[in-house]
């Protein structure tokens, strides 16, 4: 059902709360730049920092924006299952102008390590309480916990857990998996740097991080792929690759919040128990702009918005 180049969106702060005009303007040019959809709330968007009340500004901001030019997909994970229902049932009563979220986007439970059987209830209750199509998410690396692929063959029986970001690395896994789906339901990567080899395996699309900084590069990357254009593929993966690890150099979304308040686009801000980069991340941040060639590619886009 969800597939392409989304944008796992970071969330722009100023001065403490939420900068609604930053996440605007993030919005409308993500869009303009081809990105072909937006991950709000989640990992990137600092989901566990903000308040009920703050999700609910940011996914609103971003369907008024957005205006059903590209799907709008709501992280809506927390701790436990009663606050996640919570926090799932406030997006999807949400409505701008007529614009309402694509889908919902839930992570496994960190901390705790649930078992597998344990996770099944989990995302089970979730889809049995609500009416929007689920992304289930897979990032054992924050989470603690992985969900096997017994558990998502058995999760995508349930007419709506239609996709699975991916974010375990593993790229055997979209082959495996696709023997035994649904047609319907798709498999996206949720690492950049294996993304174009997530593809080559059956995935149909990538949750970037990446994009936040570079979003036409990745758009391009993705239709590069579609269009069985291999030279121009490699070409934008050579280009990416340096800025998908300068993206994790320390905590995520620093990075993307530092390379973006260069452009003018928002302030570097991160809630804590984050912090601003240091001077050696920021160094590594510029190379993989230089490398990139993003200022040439962001001349037309960029104003004075952040100063």
């Amino acid at each position: 059902m969800f597939k392409g180049a989304l944008t796992a969106l970071m969330t722009p702060y100023k001065e403490g709360k939420i900068d609604l005009d930053a996440l605007r303007h993030l919005v409308d040019w993500q869009i303009k730049e081809g990105i072909d959809g937006l991950v709000v709330c989640g990992s990137t968007g600092e989901a566990f920092f903000l308040s009920h009340d703050e999700q609910k500004q940011v996914i609103e901001t971003t369907l008024e924006v957005a205006h059903k030019r590209v799907p709008v997909i709501a992280g809506t994970s927390a701790l436990t299952l009663d606050e996640t229902l919570v926090l799932t049932k406030q997006a999807e009563s949400l409505s701008v102008d007529g614009s309402k979220i694509d889908g919902l986007m839930v992570v496994t439970p960190p901390y705790m390590k649930p078992t597998q059987a344990a996770l099944y209830e989990y995302f089970k209750a979730i889809h049995d309480n609500t009416t929007t199509p689920i992304v289930l998410y897979d990032n054992p690396g924050r989470s603690a916990r992985d969900i096997n692929n017994a558990t998502v063959i058995e999760l995508a029986k349930l007419p709506r857990i239609v996709c699975l970001k991916d974010a375990t690395g593993d790229l055997t896994r979209p082959s495996t998996l696709l023997e035994k789906l649904p047609a319907s339901f798709t498999l996206l990567s949720g690492e950049d740097a294996t993304a174009p080899a997530y593809f080559a395996q059956g995935g149909v699309g990538v949750v970037s991080v990446s994009s936040n900084v570079a979003p036409n590069l990745v758009a391009t990357q993705w239709k590069a792929w579609c269009d069985g254009d291999l030279t121009r593929l490699s070409e934008t993966r050579t280009l990416l690759n340096p800025l998908h690890r300068a993206m994790f150099v320390e905590s995520n979304p620093a990075p993307a919040k530092y390379a973006l308040s260069r452009f003018g686009f928002c302030l570097p801000d991160v809630r804590k128990p984050l912090t601003t980069l240091t001077k050696p991340a920021k160094d590594t941040v510029d190379q993989a702009i230089d490398h990139a060639g993003l200022h040439y590619l962001y001349a037309s886009s960029l104003g004075t918005h952040h100063g």
